[in-house]
Protein backbone atom coordinates (compact mmCIF):
# COMPACT_ATOMS: atom_id res chain seq x y z
CA UNK A 1 0.00 0.00 0.00
CA UNK A 2 0.82 3.53 -0.89
CA UNK A 3 0.51 5.97 2.14
CA UNK A 4 1.36 9.43 2.07
CA UNK A 5 1.60 8.78 5.89
CA UNK A 6 5.33 8.92 7.20
CA UNK A 7 5.22 13.03 6.47
CA UNK A 8 2.51 13.48 8.28
CA UNK A 9 3.10 11.86 11.29
CA UNK A 10 6.89 12.85 11.07
CA UNK A 11 5.30 16.71 11.74
CA UNK A 12 2.80 15.31 14.13
CA UNK A 13 4.03 18.57 16.68
CA UNK A 14 4.67 21.88 15.79
CA UNK A 15 8.10 23.27 15.71
CA UNK A 16 8.79 25.36 18.23
CA UNK A 17 11.96 27.50 19.59
CA UNK A 18 13.41 25.64 22.35
CA UNK A 19 12.97 27.14 25.70
CA UNK A 20 16.18 27.04 27.11
CA UNK A 21 17.38 29.30 24.16
CA UNK A 22 14.05 31.33 23.96
CA UNK A 23 12.38 31.60 27.24
CA UNK A 24 10.66 34.89 25.79
CA UNK A 25 9.47 32.94 22.75
CA UNK A 26 7.46 30.49 24.77
CA UNK A 27 6.58 33.45 26.92
CA UNK A 28 4.72 34.94 24.20
CA UNK A 29 3.28 31.97 23.18
CA UNK A 30 2.41 29.89 26.49
CA UNK A 31 0.77 33.78 27.15
CA UNK A 32 -1.38 33.87 24.20
CA UNK A 33 -2.99 29.96 25.05
CA UNK A 34 -3.71 31.02 28.31
CA UNK A 35 -5.20 34.82 27.45
CA UNK A 36 -7.48 32.25 25.74
CA UNK A 37 -8.97 29.56 27.92
CA UNK A 38 -9.30 32.50 31.06
CA UNK A 39 -10.47 35.60 30.38
CA UNK A 40 -11.63 39.05 31.69
CA UNK A 41 -15.22 37.30 31.52
CA UNK A 42 -13.95 34.00 33.03
CA UNK A 43 -12.51 32.32 36.46
CA UNK A 44 -9.37 32.44 36.13
CA UNK A 45 -5.52 30.49 36.91
CA UNK A 46 -2.13 31.27 37.75
CA UNK A 47 0.72 29.35 35.79
CA UNK A 48 4.35 29.09 36.97
CA UNK A 49 6.91 27.32 34.79
CA UNK A 50 10.45 26.72 35.89
CA UNK A 51 13.64 25.03 34.35
CA UNK A 52 16.69 24.57 35.89
CA UNK A 53 15.92 25.93 39.06
CA UNK A 54 15.30 29.32 37.22
CA UNK A 55 11.12 30.66 36.88
CA UNK A 56 10.34 31.45 33.60
CA UNK A 57 7.27 32.07 33.65
CA UNK A 58 4.83 33.25 36.36
CA UNK A 59 1.64 34.71 35.37
CA UNK A 60 -2.03 35.50 36.54
CA UNK A 61 -5.12 35.06 34.00
CA UNK A 62 -8.61 35.67 34.61
CA UNK A 63 -10.59 36.65 36.89
CA UNK A 64 -10.50 36.08 40.87
CA UNK A 65 -13.42 37.37 41.52
CA UNK A 66 -16.36 37.53 38.78
CA UNK A 67 -18.36 39.52 41.59
CA UNK A 68 -16.21 42.84 42.65
CA UNK A 69 -14.59 43.11 39.10
CA UNK A 70 -10.85 41.84 40.54
CA UNK A 71 -8.50 39.70 38.55
CA UNK A 72 -6.42 37.07 39.25
CA UNK A 73 -2.94 37.96 40.47
CA UNK A 74 0.58 36.05 41.05
CA UNK A 75 0.23 36.62 44.67
CA UNK A 76 -3.30 35.36 45.04
CA UNK A 77 -3.75 32.29 47.72
CA UNK A 78 -5.77 29.15 46.03
CA UNK A 79 -6.76 25.66 47.18
CA UNK A 80 -4.68 22.76 46.01
CA UNK A 81 -6.97 20.25 46.75
CA UNK A 82 -5.00 16.83 46.25
CA UNK A 83 -2.10 18.53 45.45
CA UNK A 84 -1.75 18.29 48.98
CA UNK A 85 -1.25 14.75 48.94
CA UNK A 86 2.56 15.28 48.11
CA UNK A 87 3.10 17.38 50.96
CA UNK A 88 1.51 14.79 53.56
CA UNK A 89 3.66 12.20 51.94
CA UNK A 90 6.71 13.65 52.57
CA UNK A 91 5.71 14.53 56.03
CA UNK A 92 5.74 10.95 57.13
CA UNK A 93 8.50 10.21 55.26
CA UNK A 94 10.32 12.87 57.43
CA UNK A 95 9.59 11.19 60.44
CA UNK A 96 10.37 8.02 58.85
CA UNK A 97 13.58 9.61 58.25
CA UNK A 98 13.36 11.76 61.99
CA UNK A 99 13.25 7.52 63.39
CA UNK A 100 9.83 8.48 64.79
CA UNK A 101 7.73 5.52 62.71
CA UNK A 102 8.14 3.11 59.85
CA UNK A 103 6.37 2.43 56.76
CA UNK A 104 5.26 -0.80 57.44
CA UNK A 105 3.68 0.11 60.99
CA UNK A 106 0.26 -0.83 61.27
CA UNK A 107 -2.56 1.71 61.89
CA UNK A 108 -2.81 -0.04 65.62
CA UNK A 109 0.28 1.15 66.68
CA UNK A 110 -1.02 5.05 66.79
CA UNK A 111 -4.69 4.54 66.58
CA UNK A 112 -5.49 1.47 68.48
CA UNK A 113 -9.21 1.84 68.08
CA UNK A 114 -9.94 1.72 64.57
CA UNK A 115 -11.45 -0.94 63.53
CA UNK A 116 -8.91 -2.24 60.47
CA UNK A 117 -5.59 -1.85 62.23
CA UNK A 118 -3.60 -4.15 60.08
CA UNK A 119 -3.28 -1.87 57.83
CA UNK A 120 0.34 -0.15 57.15
CA UNK A 121 1.75 2.86 56.59
CA UNK A 122 2.63 2.34 53.26
CA UNK A 123 -1.18 0.89 52.61
CA UNK A 124 -2.23 4.32 53.32
CA UNK A 125 0.33 6.08 50.94
CA UNK A 126 -0.06 4.38 48.26
CA UNK A 127 -4.43 3.85 48.26
CA UNK A 128 -3.59 -0.16 48.88
CA UNK A 129 -5.74 -0.63 52.49
CA UNK A 130 -9.08 -1.28 50.80
CA UNK A 131 -10.88 0.95 53.56
CA UNK A 132 -13.61 3.38 52.35
CA UNK A 133 -12.92 6.89 50.91
CA UNK A 134 -15.14 8.64 52.68
CA UNK A 135 -15.43 10.80 49.80
CA UNK A 136 -17.32 7.55 48.16
CA UNK A 137 -20.20 7.22 50.76
CA UNK A 138 -23.10 7.63 49.00
CA UNK A 139 -24.71 11.40 49.41
CA UNK A 140 -21.75 12.57 51.34
CA UNK A 141 -20.59 14.69 49.05
CA UNK A 142 -23.82 16.39 48.90
CA UNK A 143 -25.48 16.73 51.55
CA UNK A 144 -25.17 18.45 55.00
CA UNK A 145 -23.21 16.41 56.41
CA UNK A 146 -19.54 18.18 54.58
CA UNK A 147 -20.46 21.53 55.35
CA UNK A 148 -19.96 20.74 59.04
CA UNK A 149 -16.56 21.64 61.18
CA UNK A 150 -15.37 18.26 62.26
CA UNK A 151 -12.00 17.78 64.28
CA UNK A 152 -9.38 14.94 63.21
CA UNK A 153 -11.13 12.51 65.34
CA UNK A 154 -14.66 13.63 64.52
CA UNK A 155 -13.86 13.03 60.82
CA UNK A 156 -12.10 9.64 61.27
CA UNK A 157 -15.38 8.60 63.01
CA UNK A 158 -17.60 9.09 59.78
CA UNK A 159 -15.20 6.60 57.78
CA UNK A 160 -14.49 4.09 60.47
CA UNK A 161 -16.78 1.82 60.89
CA UNK A 162 -17.48 1.34 56.58
CA UNK A 163 -16.81 -2.37 55.14
CA UNK A 164 -13.73 -2.39 53.42
CA UNK A 165 -13.20 -2.17 49.94
CA UNK A 166 -11.00 -5.03 49.86
CA UNK A 167 -8.13 -6.65 52.19
CA UNK A 168 -5.11 -4.66 52.77
CA UNK A 169 -2.18 -4.88 50.07
CA UNK A 170 -5.14 -6.48 48.16
CA UNK A 171 -6.06 -4.10 45.34
CA UNK A 172 -5.68 -0.36 44.16
CA UNK A 173 -8.26 2.59 44.32
CA UNK A 174 -7.53 6.21 45.39
CA UNK A 175 -8.63 7.04 48.72
CA UNK A 176 -8.91 9.93 50.57
CA UNK A 177 -9.90 8.20 53.89
CA UNK A 178 -6.04 6.88 53.66
CA UNK A 179 -5.07 10.70 53.62
CA UNK A 180 -6.98 11.51 56.54
CA UNK A 181 -5.47 8.77 58.66
CA UNK A 182 -1.89 10.00 57.73
CA UNK A 183 -2.98 13.11 59.04
CA UNK A 184 -4.05 11.85 61.78
CA UNK A 185 -0.99 9.99 62.57
CA UNK A 186 1.12 13.02 62.09
CA UNK A 187 -0.69 14.29 64.68
CA UNK A 188 -0.31 11.64 67.26
CA UNK A 189 3.34 11.51 66.94
CA UNK A 190 4.21 14.82 66.78
CA UNK A 191 1.44 16.14 69.16
CA UNK A 192 0.77 19.40 66.48
CA UNK A 193 -1.90 19.91 64.04
CA UNK A 194 -1.22 17.82 60.76
CA UNK A 195 0.07 21.45 58.91
CA UNK A 196 1.38 23.25 61.62
CA UNK A 197 3.71 19.93 61.21
CA UNK A 198 3.85 20.78 57.70
CA UNK A 199 4.51 24.03 58.02
CA UNK A 200 7.25 24.16 60.62
CA UNK A 201 9.27 21.06 59.40
CA UNK A 202 9.16 21.31 55.88
CA UNK A 203 8.28 24.10 54.32
CA UNK A 204 9.64 27.55 56.57
CA UNK A 205 13.43 25.67 55.85
CA UNK A 206 12.16 26.32 52.02
CA UNK A 207 11.54 29.95 52.61
CA UNK A 208 7.83 28.88 51.80
CA UNK A 209 5.27 31.60 53.64
CA UNK A 210 1.87 30.80 51.88
CA UNK A 211 1.16 27.24 52.34
CA UNK A 212 -1.32 26.28 54.78
CA UNK A 213 -4.74 24.73 55.62
CA UNK A 214 -6.49 28.49 56.96
CA UNK A 215 -9.66 27.76 58.41
CA UNK A 216 -12.64 28.99 56.67
CA UNK A 217 -13.39 31.41 59.17
CA UNK A 218 -10.11 33.24 58.85
CA UNK A 219 -9.44 36.55 57.25
CA UNK A 220 -6.99 35.74 54.60
CA UNK A 221 -5.46 38.60 52.41
CA UNK A 222 -5.08 37.34 48.91
CA UNK A 223 -7.84 33.94 49.36
CA UNK A 224 -9.81 33.72 46.47
CA UNK A 225 -13.27 31.87 46.11
CA UNK A 226 -14.01 29.40 43.66
CA UNK A 227 -16.86 29.11 41.12
CA UNK A 228 -18.71 25.84 39.53
CA UNK A 229 -20.55 25.30 35.86
CA UNK A 230 -19.35 26.68 32.97
CA UNK A 231 -16.29 29.29 31.94
CA UNK A 232 -19.37 31.20 30.23
CA UNK A 233 -22.14 30.87 32.67
CA UNK A 234 -19.77 30.35 35.93
CA UNK A 235 -22.06 29.82 39.05
CA UNK A 236 -20.50 30.22 43.11
CA UNK A 237 -19.08 26.79 44.30
CA UNK A 238 -20.86 24.74 46.91
CA UNK A 239 -19.59 25.03 50.64
CA UNK A 240 -17.57 22.52 52.23
CA UNK A 241 -15.51 22.99 55.53
CA UNK A 242 -12.26 23.07 55.04
CA UNK A 243 -11.29 20.89 57.95
CA UNK A 244 -13.03 17.87 56.23
CA UNK A 245 -10.03 17.77 53.14
CA UNK A 246 -7.58 17.50 55.93
CA UNK A 247 -4.46 16.14 54.82
CA UNK A 248 -6.10 14.69 51.75
CA UNK A 249 -6.96 17.97 50.19
CA UNK A 250 -7.13 20.92 52.50
CA UNK A 251 -3.75 23.15 52.32
CA UNK A 252 -3.90 26.10 50.05
CA UNK A 253 -1.17 28.37 48.47
CA UNK A 254 0.50 30.57 45.84
CA UNK A 255 0.95 28.64 42.64
CA UNK A 256 4.82 29.77 43.03
CA UNK A 257 4.92 28.67 46.55
CA UNK A 258 3.73 25.09 44.86
CA UNK A 259 6.76 25.77 42.27
CA UNK A 260 9.54 26.20 44.50
CA UNK A 261 8.17 23.15 46.93
CA UNK A 262 8.14 20.85 43.91
CA UNK A 263 11.69 22.32 42.62
CA UNK A 264 12.45 21.50 46.31
CA UNK A 265 11.34 18.20 46.66
CA UNK A 266 12.45 16.66 43.30
CA UNK A 267 15.81 18.53 44.10
CA UNK A 268 16.92 16.72 47.00
CA UNK A 269 16.20 19.46 49.33
CA UNK A 270 13.58 17.79 51.37
CA UNK A 271 13.91 13.85 51.79
CA UNK A 272 17.06 11.88 52.03
CA UNK A 273 17.87 9.96 48.18
CA UNK A 274 16.45 6.70 49.44
CA UNK A 275 13.27 7.79 50.86
CA UNK A 276 12.82 10.11 48.15
CA UNK A 277 12.58 7.19 46.02
CA UNK A 278 10.17 5.10 47.82
CA UNK A 279 8.50 7.91 47.30
CA UNK A 280 8.65 8.04 43.49
CA UNK A 281 8.13 4.08 43.18
CA UNK A 282 5.37 1.75 42.77
CA UNK A 283 5.14 -1.50 43.95
CA UNK A 284 3.68 -4.11 42.49
CA UNK A 285 -0.32 -3.14 43.32
CA UNK A 286 0.05 0.29 42.60
CA UNK A 287 1.56 0.09 39.18
CA UNK A 288 -0.34 0.64 35.81
CA UNK A 289 -3.32 1.76 38.28
CA UNK A 290 -4.56 4.43 34.87
CA UNK A 291 -3.68 4.10 31.75
CA UNK A 292 -0.56 3.06 32.24
CA UNK A 293 0.01 4.94 35.03
CA UNK A 294 1.43 4.11 38.54
CA UNK A 295 1.53 5.74 42.24
CA UNK A 296 3.90 6.41 44.35
CA UNK A 297 3.28 8.01 47.69
CA UNK A 298 1.22 11.18 46.74
CA UNK A 299 2.67 11.36 43.61
CA UNK A 300 1.49 9.69 40.04
CA UNK A 301 4.22 8.51 37.58
CA UNK A 302 3.97 8.41 33.88
CA UNK A 303 5.33 8.79 30.54
CA UNK A 304 5.24 11.90 28.44
CA UNK A 305 5.83 11.91 24.74
CA UNK A 306 8.45 9.86 25.79
CA UNK A 307 9.89 11.40 28.61
CA UNK A 308 9.46 10.24 32.02
CA UNK A 309 7.41 12.64 34.18
CA UNK A 310 6.34 13.29 37.74
CA UNK A 311 3.02 14.24 38.49
CA UNK A 312 -0.50 14.92 40.60
CA UNK A 313 -3.47 16.89 40.13
CA UNK A 314 -6.44 17.93 42.67
CA UNK A 315 -10.04 18.50 42.20
CA UNK A 316 -12.28 20.39 44.90
CA UNK A 317 -15.18 22.48 45.51
CA UNK A 318 -14.41 25.49 43.29
CA UNK A 319 -10.92 24.53 42.18
CA UNK A 320 -8.85 22.18 40.32
CA UNK A 321 -5.05 21.98 40.17
CA UNK A 322 -2.09 20.34 38.80
CA UNK A 323 1.49 20.08 39.72
CA UNK A 324 3.50 18.39 37.07
CA UNK A 325 7.46 17.26 37.00
CA UNK A 326 9.81 16.39 34.16
CA UNK A 327 13.06 15.02 36.20
CA UNK A 328 15.53 14.85 32.71
CA UNK A 329 15.16 18.11 31.99
CA UNK A 330 13.98 19.72 35.52
CA UNK A 331 10.98 21.33 34.22
CA UNK A 332 8.52 22.09 36.82
CA UNK A 333 4.82 23.62 35.98
CA UNK A 334 1.97 24.25 38.02
CA UNK A 335 -1.11 25.54 37.37
CA UNK A 336 -3.91 26.22 39.72
CA UNK A 337 -7.55 27.57 39.10
CA UNK A 338 -10.24 28.80 40.54
CA UNK A 339 -12.96 27.02 38.97
CA UNK A 340 -14.16 23.52 39.16
CA UNK A 341 -16.18 22.44 35.88
CA UNK A 342 -16.57 21.30 31.99
CA UNK A 343 -13.98 22.85 29.33
CA UNK A 344 -10.58 22.50 29.30
CA UNK A 345 -8.89 20.91 32.04
CA UNK A 346 -5.99 21.84 34.36
CA UNK A 347 -4.57 18.34 33.68
CA UNK A 348 -4.23 19.24 29.84
CA UNK A 349 -3.56 22.72 30.22
CA UNK A 350 -0.52 21.82 31.89
CA UNK A 351 0.31 19.43 28.90
CA UNK A 352 -0.38 22.39 26.51
CA UNK A 353 2.57 23.96 28.66
CA UNK A 354 4.57 21.40 28.60
CA UNK A 355 4.12 20.83 24.99
CA UNK A 356 5.10 24.60 24.01
CA UNK A 357 8.18 24.42 26.52
CA UNK A 358 9.07 20.94 25.25
CA UNK A 359 9.51 21.95 21.46
CA UNK A 360 6.48 19.32 21.31
CA UNK A 361 3.47 21.36 20.87
CA UNK A 362 0.56 19.97 20.44
CA UNK A 363 -1.72 20.39 16.98
CA UNK A 364 -4.54 21.72 18.86
CA UNK A 365 -2.33 25.02 18.98
CA UNK A 366 -2.40 26.27 15.34
CA UNK A 367 -5.23 27.71 14.10
CA UNK A 368 -8.58 26.19 12.87
CA UNK A 369 -8.49 26.26 9.06
CA UNK A 370 -11.86 27.55 7.55
CA UNK A 371 -13.41 24.31 5.32
CA UNK A 372 -16.61 24.60 3.46
CA UNK A 373 -19.38 21.71 4.27
CA UNK A 374 -18.13 20.24 0.91
CA UNK A 375 -14.58 20.41 2.24
CA UNK A 376 -15.83 18.47 5.09
CA UNK A 377 -17.60 16.15 3.83
CA UNK A 378 -14.33 14.47 2.67
CA UNK A 379 -13.42 13.48 5.84
CA UNK A 380 -16.96 11.68 6.05
CA UNK A 381 -16.98 8.00 6.63
CA UNK A 382 -16.71 5.03 8.33
CA UNK A 383 -13.44 3.89 9.83
CA UNK A 384 -12.71 0.33 11.29
CA UNK A 385 -10.89 0.39 14.10
CA UNK A 386 -10.97 -3.62 14.41
CA UNK A 387 -13.35 -6.49 13.73
CA UNK A 388 -15.58 -5.33 17.02
CA UNK A 389 -15.32 -1.23 16.31
CA UNK A 390 -15.81 1.39 14.45
CA UNK A 391 -15.32 5.22 14.35
CA UNK A 392 -17.59 7.56 12.13
CA UNK A 393 -17.45 11.22 10.83
CA UNK A 394 -20.29 12.88 10.02
CA UNK A 395 -20.63 16.39 9.00
CA UNK A 396 -23.47 17.93 11.02
CA UNK A 397 -24.28 21.70 10.59
CA UNK A 398 -21.11 23.15 9.28
CA UNK A 399 -19.37 20.79 11.75
CA UNK A 400 -17.23 17.61 11.97
CA UNK A 401 -18.54 15.32 14.29
CA UNK A 402 -16.41 12.23 15.80
CA UNK A 403 -17.97 8.85 17.28
CA UNK A 404 -16.05 5.96 18.15
CA UNK A 405 -18.95 2.79 18.69
CA UNK A 406 -19.34 2.56 22.49
CA UNK A 407 -18.56 6.61 22.51
CA UNK A 408 -20.01 9.56 23.12
CA UNK A 409 -19.84 12.63 19.90
CA UNK A 410 -17.48 14.79 19.66
CA UNK A 411 -16.30 17.91 17.65
CA UNK A 412 -13.01 17.80 15.39
CA UNK A 413 -11.51 20.80 14.11
CA UNK A 414 -9.60 20.73 11.07
CA UNK A 415 -6.02 22.56 11.13
CA UNK A 416 -3.06 22.09 8.99
CA UNK A 417 -1.45 19.15 7.88
CA UNK A 418 -4.31 16.83 7.36
CA UNK A 419 -4.56 17.28 11.18
CA UNK A 420 -8.81 17.40 13.07
CA UNK A 421 -8.09 18.22 17.10
CA UNK A 422 -10.54 17.63 18.91
CA UNK A 423 -12.27 20.56 20.95
CA UNK A 424 -11.21 21.29 24.56
CA UNK A 425 -9.20 18.50 24.34
CA UNK A 426 -5.56 17.48 23.86
CA UNK A 427 -6.52 13.98 21.63
CA UNK A 428 -6.34 14.65 17.79
CA UNK A 429 -6.14 12.75 14.32
CA UNK A 430 -3.61 12.67 12.07
CA UNK A 431 -5.35 11.72 8.61
CA UNK A 432 -3.29 9.20 5.83
CA UNK A 433 -4.09 9.57 1.63
CA UNK A 434 -3.80 7.72 -0.77
CA UNK A 435 -1.65 8.69 -4.13
CA UNK A 436 -4.78 10.17 -5.43
CA UNK A 437 -5.68 12.17 -2.74
CA UNK A 438 -8.20 10.20 -1.08
CA UNK A 439 -8.35 9.42 2.59
CA UNK A 440 -6.76 6.12 3.34
CA UNK A 441 -6.96 6.12 7.14
CA UNK A 442 -7.45 8.01 10.65
CA UNK A 443 -4.95 7.53 13.64
CA UNK A 444 -6.42 9.31 17.01
CA UNK A 445 -3.35 10.55 19.50
CA UNK A 446 -3.51 10.81 22.70
CA UNK A 447 -2.34 13.67 25.04
CA UNK A 448 -0.26 11.85 27.19
CA UNK A 449 1.69 10.02 23.58
CA UNK A 450 1.93 6.53 23.14
CA UNK A 451 0.69 4.29 20.65
CA UNK A 452 -2.31 6.01 18.13
CA UNK A 453 -5.22 3.80 17.51
CA UNK A 454 -5.39 3.47 13.74
CA UNK A 455 -8.59 3.04 12.03
CA UNK A 456 -8.92 2.55 8.12
CA UNK A 457 -11.53 3.74 6.09
CA UNK A 458 -14.33 1.35 4.97
CA UNK A 459 -16.97 3.50 3.65
CA UNK A 460 -18.14 7.05 2.50
CA UNK A 461 -21.32 6.12 3.83
CA UNK A 462 -21.86 6.82 8.10
CA UNK A 463 -22.48 3.69 9.75
CA UNK A 464 -25.52 4.20 12.15
CA UNK A 465 -26.50 1.14 14.86
CA UNK A 466 -29.58 -0.44 14.49
CA UNK A 467 -31.90 -1.08 17.48
CA UNK A 468 -34.20 -3.93 17.93
CA UNK A 469 -37.38 -4.70 19.61
CA UNK A 470 -37.26 -6.45 22.97
CA UNK A 471 -40.39 -7.47 25.11
CA UNK A 472 -41.17 -6.07 28.38
CA UNK A 473 -40.85 -9.88 29.81
CA UNK A 474 -37.58 -10.04 28.54
CA UNK A 475 -36.10 -7.12 29.60
CA UNK A 476 -37.19 -8.41 33.20
CA UNK A 477 -34.72 -11.51 33.07
CA UNK A 478 -32.33 -8.55 32.82
CA UNK A 479 -33.17 -6.69 35.69
CA UNK A 480 -31.27 -6.23 39.01
CA UNK A 481 -28.07 -4.83 40.88
CA UNK A 482 -24.86 -6.02 39.68
CA UNK A 483 -21.53 -4.73 41.30
CA UNK A 484 -19.03 -3.05 38.83
CA UNK A 485 -16.67 -2.65 42.16
CA UNK A 486 -16.97 -2.96 45.51
CA UNK A 487 -19.81 -0.44 46.75
CA UNK A 488 -20.39 0.90 43.26
CA UNK A 489 -23.47 -0.60 42.06
CA UNK A 490 -25.12 -0.57 38.54
CA UNK A 491 -28.87 -0.94 39.27
CA UNK A 492 -30.89 -2.38 36.27
CA UNK A 493 -34.76 -1.57 35.51
CA UNK A 494 -37.63 -1.34 33.19
CA UNK A 495 -39.56 1.92 33.02
CA UNK A 496 -42.22 2.14 30.55
CA UNK A 497 -41.19 -0.73 28.49
CA UNK A 498 -37.62 0.54 28.22
CA UNK A 499 -34.48 -0.54 29.98
CA UNK A 500 -33.09 1.79 32.66
CA UNK A 501 -29.56 2.00 34.43
CA UNK A 502 -28.26 3.92 37.04
CA UNK A 503 -25.30 3.69 38.49
CA UNK A 504 -24.34 4.64 42.54
CA UNK A 505 -24.54 8.58 42.81
CA UNK A 506 -25.73 9.33 39.44
CA UNK A 507 -28.74 10.00 37.56
CA UNK A 508 -30.53 6.98 35.43
CA UNK A 509 -29.81 7.05 31.98
CA UNK A 510 -32.18 5.02 29.56
CA UNK A 511 -30.74 2.37 27.19
CA UNK A 512 -31.50 1.14 23.65
CA UNK A 513 -31.64 -2.69 22.22
CA UNK A 514 -29.10 -3.10 19.44
CA UNK A 515 -30.00 -7.09 20.83
CA UNK A 516 -31.54 -9.20 23.65
CA UNK A 517 -28.39 -8.89 25.46
CA UNK A 518 -26.71 -5.65 24.06
CA UNK A 519 -27.90 -2.66 25.09
CA UNK A 520 -26.03 1.39 24.63
CA UNK A 521 -26.42 5.03 25.01
CA UNK A 522 -24.74 6.47 22.67
CA UNK A 523 -24.92 10.02 24.35
CA UNK A 524 -23.18 9.08 27.66
CA UNK A 525 -20.85 6.31 25.50
CA UNK A 526 -21.96 3.35 26.84
CA UNK A 527 -22.55 -0.24 25.91
CA UNK A 528 -23.62 -3.15 28.09
CA UNK A 529 -23.61 -6.82 27.45
CA UNK A 530 -25.71 -9.29 29.18
CA UNK A 531 -24.91 -12.92 30.66
CA UNK A 532 -28.05 -14.36 30.31
CA UNK A 533 -28.68 -18.08 30.36
CA UNK A 534 -31.25 -20.21 28.37
CA UNK A 535 -33.66 -19.34 31.20
CA UNK A 536 -34.09 -17.51 34.23
CA UNK A 537 -32.23 -13.98 35.20
CA UNK A 538 -29.16 -12.80 33.85
CA UNK A 539 -26.31 -13.38 35.96
CA UNK A 540 -24.09 -10.74 35.10
CA UNK A 541 -23.01 -8.22 32.56
CA UNK A 542 -19.88 -6.08 30.46
CA UNK A 543 -20.09 -2.21 30.85
CA UNK A 544 -18.09 -1.26 27.64
CA UNK A 545 -17.26 3.13 28.57
CA UNK A 546 -14.32 5.22 27.72
CA UNK A 547 -12.09 2.56 26.49
CA UNK A 548 -12.76 0.52 29.65
CA UNK A 549 -14.15 -2.76 29.85
CA UNK A 550 -16.11 -3.62 33.68
CA UNK A 551 -17.21 -6.74 34.00
CA UNK A 552 -20.03 -6.96 36.79
CA UNK A 553 -21.74 -9.99 38.33
CA UNK A 554 -25.57 -10.22 39.17
CA UNK A 555 -25.52 -9.74 43.26
CA UNK A 556 -29.50 -9.44 43.56
CA UNK A 557 -32.89 -7.45 43.00
CA UNK A 558 -33.86 -4.16 42.01
CA UNK A 559 -35.74 -2.60 43.98
CA UNK A 560 -39.38 -3.67 42.78
CA UNK A 561 -38.70 -6.52 41.18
Amino acid sequence: MNRIAAGILAVAFIAVPCLAQASEGFADRAREMLESIYTDRTPGAVAVVSRDGEVVFNEAFGMASLELGVPMDTDHILRLASVTKQYTAAAILALVQDGKLALDDPLSKFLPDFPVGDVTVHQLLNHTSGIKSYTSIEGYMTDERIRRDLSTEELVAVFADEPVDFAPGESWSYNNSGYVLLGAIIEQVTDKPWNEFIRERLLAPLGIDSTDAYADTTVLPGRVPGYAGTAEEPENAGFLSMTQPHAAGSLMSTAIDVDRWQRALHGGEVLDEELYERMISADEVAADVRNGQSYGYGLMMADWMGHPVIHHGGGINGFTTFAFWLPEEELSIVLLTNRAGPGWSTQDVTLRLAGLAMDKAYPGELPELDLSEKALREFQGTYRIDDETVRTLRVDDGKLISRRQGGGEFRVIPVEGDRLVFDQSLSWFSVERDEDGSIAAVALHQGWGGEPERAVRESDEVWERETSEVSEEHLQRLTGRYELMPNFILAVRVVDGGMEIQATGQPAVSMEAESPVKFFNDEIGADIVFDLPESGHATGLTLYQGGQELPAPRIGEEEGD
